[in-house]
């Protein structure tokens, strides 16, 4: 697998999906107000924890065995009844506790919660099918696809006044769309399943299901005692400030994608050498965003809220910056936690997960009773301090990598140049309309592009290589054939 193809084919999907979702916020904030929006998120963040139980860290476990080459059809088979017992169990309960559910969301989309789940769980099934086969490239468009039919179909049924259930009515269209592409996108077929192998998937999937716990919780479990203990609006509100902090980990998330089939693979052939330079390399360009990204929310945060959303969401400005923060250790998590897990050493990358999960658990409802909902905020952001320094520690244990400390600090010099010279150009002009906002941000990125290109070892070290992505992608086989004979 070519993982620099790969990685850039999966930031050209994550880019259009991110971009997508942060118009279709933008869409359905402005025609369904706070407090609706508010409950679509609460139907969303119960779709995501839910989605523990019902998968139980199955999925990385189908893509691990496959990635590391065991019978394909007897491990896809195997994990597909294990699979379909969860749903099922999961269903069940859904369907016990309907009313209640009902009563927390604010609506009576129970039934449509279990459609939800089972959608989303069957297509992310066979697309964590379709990495484990070494094919992380042909999953993009597939979760293009999926965020293209759920943002066109809801905005469309918005128009139409479905309200809130336009929404969820075009996130079940994108999981149908997700699941039928995978699906046919997946070379495997389904054979007889077998024991051994639903054993060779628990043994990794019981120390997996607790990442796969720490990554909903930390999404969702802040927004889901938010709507606990505050009105809907605030969840909103808060809802809002998440997304537009998403952005910034396109880029990252691309990366470890990338890398977890391929680490999996060098590490079932004792590679280590590899393992070591591609880890070390993928931090330096994993933290290259999300740095100025905090620069650029403290300076515009308040306008991205109140120009593209409207002045109510105002409120979640500090949320936004706080929130911006945490994604610098996301960012950087999102590398070495993917690492450890693919090195095979899932009960490791758990420890870590309990430790940071139990720091959000115990301070979010602390702080969110005491500060209000930036408190959520907060708790979350303390709690990927807590998952990086460990999940680093522990992968330092088995993998000789380095950290690029100094070409950090130069990202670090470049986004605070950046945030001195927009700053003083928004005191000249300022941002007062939505085209305004767009200039000031382009200037902005200009500019830390612009810093990051003058120092050596940044142009090196992540331009030069980015370029030359580039150009293998988009350059043709004729063009270099007449380049070589040019040449002579």
């Amino acid at each position: 697998m070519d993982i620099e193809l790969s990685t850039f084919k999966m930031f050209l999907s994550k880019t259009g999906r991110a971009l997508l979702m942060f118009g279709g916020i933008v869409f359905f904030s402005r025609h369904l107000g706070q407090t609706q929006l508010g409950i679509f998120f609460l139907f969303f963040a119960m779709q995501g924890l839910l989605s523990i139980p019902a998968d139980f860290g199955l999925r990385n476990a189908l893509e691990k065995r496959l990635s590391e080459g065991e019978d394909a059809v007897e491990t896809l088979s195997s994990a597909l009844v294990l699979k379909l017992i969860l749903l099922t169990l999961v269903s069940l309960v859904i369907l016990s506790f309907q009313t209640q559910v009902n009563e927390y969301l604010g609506e009576e989309f129970a039934v449509l919660l279990v459609v939800a789940v089972i959608l989303r769980e069957l297509s992310l099934f066979y697309i964590h099918a379709v990495r484990g086969r070494l094919q992380v490239g042909r999953t993009a468009s597939i979760e293009f696809g999926r965020r293209l039919t759920w943002v066109g179909l809801g905005a469309f049924l918005i128009t139409q006044g479905f309200g809130t259930k336009g929404v969820i009515y075009g996130l079940l269209a994108g999981s149908s769309v997700a699941f039928v592409w995978a699906f046919l996108a997946c070379d495997v077929g389904i054979g007889r399943p077998t024991v051994t192998q639903m054993q060779s998937l628990f043994n990794f999937s019981k120390y997996d299901a607790i990442n796969s716990v720490g990554g909903s919780l930390y999404q969702w479990m802040d927004t889901a005692l938010i709507g606990f203990f505050l009105a809907q609006s605030f969840v909103g509100a808060y809802e809002v400030a998440w997304q537009v902090t998403l952005l910034v980990l396109m880029f990252s998330k691309s990366i470890s994608l990338t890398l977890f089939p391929q680490i999996s693979q060098w590490n079932a052939t004792s590679s280590a050498k590899q393992i070591e330079s591609t880890i070390s390399t993928a931090l330096g360009f994993a933290v290259f965003f999300s740095i100025p990204a905090v620069v650029g929310s403290v300076i515009y945060g308040t306008d991205v809220l109140r120009l593209l959303f409207g002045p109510e969401y105002v409120i979640a400005s500090l949320v936004l910056i706080v929130l911006m923060v945490e994604k610098v250790f996301q960012s950087f998590n999102d590398i070495v936690g993917v690492s450890v897990r693919a090195i095979n050493k899932p009960n490791l990358a758990a420890k870590s997960t309990i430790a940071a999960v139990g720091v959000n658990l115990l301070l979010s409802p602390i702080l969110i009773i005491n500060v209000g909902f930036v408190g959520a905020a907060i708790a979350t952001t303390l709690a990927w301090m807590v998952n990086v320094v460990l999940h680093t520690h522990y992968l330092s244990r088995h993998i000789d990598f380095s950290i690029p400390y100094r070409l950090i600090g130069w990202f670090a010099l470049s986004s605070i140049a950046m945030g001195v010279v927009v700053y003083g150009v928004k005191t000249v002009f300022p941002v007062d309309t939505i085209l305004m906002l767009i200039l000031h941000v382009a200037i902005g990125g200009f500019l830390y592009l612009a810093f990051s290109v003058a120092i050596p070892k940044v142009r090196r070290r992540i331009l030069i290589p980015t370029v030359r992505v580039l150009a293998s992608r988009y350059v043709s086989d004729d063009w270099r054939s007449w380049r070589g004979t040019s040449d002579k």
